[in-house]
């Protein structure tokens, strides 16, 4: 995009530099001053837009290239959201910490815990809350 933008930039100033240059054919008494400078030539711009091309190939090629640990794998993201889906969906062990996840252990607006506790663990396996 940068080179193009300066390639289209060098063609007006080309065109710019020549119709300058009818114009000061057709002005009389106007010629190269002591403050003037020289006129554009046309191997004057092809040089230019030579080492502007070169100058463009060269930081483009002083970027680093990326190499393949750098690239970003975008399902990371969907294989930890189905790892957690599926950790939620396990069936969890009646005697393990999470044994009582998805059985309450409260009776309205009382929770119980610790010991008082163990009879809703029998009732999580009755009713397949944990295995």
């Amino acid at each position: 995009m940068k080179i193009a933008c300066k390639l289209v930039t060098a063609v007006w100033l080309c065109a710019a530099v020549q119709a300058g240059a009818q114009a000061l054919e057709t002005t009389p008494g106007a010629g190269a001053g002591a403050g003037a400078a020289p006129p554009l030539t046309q191997s004057m711009i092809r040089d230019a837009v030579r080492a502007v091309l070169a100058e463009e190939a060269q930081a483009r090629d002083a970027l680093p290239q990326p190499a393949m640990q750098q690239v970003t794998i975008r399902a990371d993201r969907k294989y930890e959201q189905f790892s957690a889906a599926f950790a939620e969906a396990k069936v969890p062990d009646c005697l393990h910490a999470d044994g009582l996840k998805r059985q309450p252990t409260s009776i309205g607006p009382i929770g119980i815990g610790g010991v008082y506790a163990l009879p809703f663990v029998a009732i999580a396996k009755l009713r397949g809350k944990c295995n």
